[in-house]
Parts: structure tokens; sequence; C-alpha cells
């Protein structure tokens, strides 16, 4: 049986496996065993995390959460200004997209 394990950071994120050969980093897609905790929400309602949405803070803000951890368990909303439209997320929405 294989539990995996994750470490979800305030500034980064990573995932472990823990089987019969032993415990081992899960790499994400582009093979980096460390996820910047960064969210971006595209124009089509595509979701980034991660480097790609780290790369989109400079160019969406708007659209890009982090440091959003620390608003877990809180009522916080993190709007998300997309043209006209405005969407909120929680915290724990926003972790459960990293």
């Amino acid at each position: 049986m294989a539990v995996i394990g994750i470490d979800l950071g305030t500034t980064n994120s990573l995932a472990s496996v823990c089987d019969d050969k032993g415990v081992r980093l899960i790499p994400n897609a582009f093979g980096e065993y460390l996820t910047p905790s960064i969210v971006s929400i595209g124009e089509n309602n595509e979701i980034y995390v991660g480097k790609i949405a780290k790369e989109r803070l400079i160019t969406h803000p708007e659209s890009t959460f982090k440091e959003f951890k620390r608003d877990m368990g809180q009522k916080i909303p993190h709007v998300c200004r997309i043209g006209e439209q405005e969407q909120k997320y929680s915290a724990e929405e926003l972790s459960a997209m990293v």
C-alpha cells in the first residue's frame, strides 16, 4: 500500500510517496520537487499553479494569488478580477488547486 504526503507550504509545496520501495519525493510536471504555492486564474478560468503562476504575478496580478495559506480557517475571500467579472476563492480552495 502506498501513502502520499503533501507539504503545503506558504512559499513552496512538495509531495512524497511512501511504499514498499521506501520514501521518495514526487517531481512536478517540470521535474522539480518544489512547486511555488501560487495560483493564477486565466481568462477562460484556466488554473495555473506553481512556476507558471509565479510568472503571471507580473502580468496578471489581479488574478494571481500567493501567501493565501496564512488565511486558512478564516473567512477572508481572495478576489479574482478578470475583465468585468469577479470571482471569490477561499484559502482552502486555492490550496486544493496547488
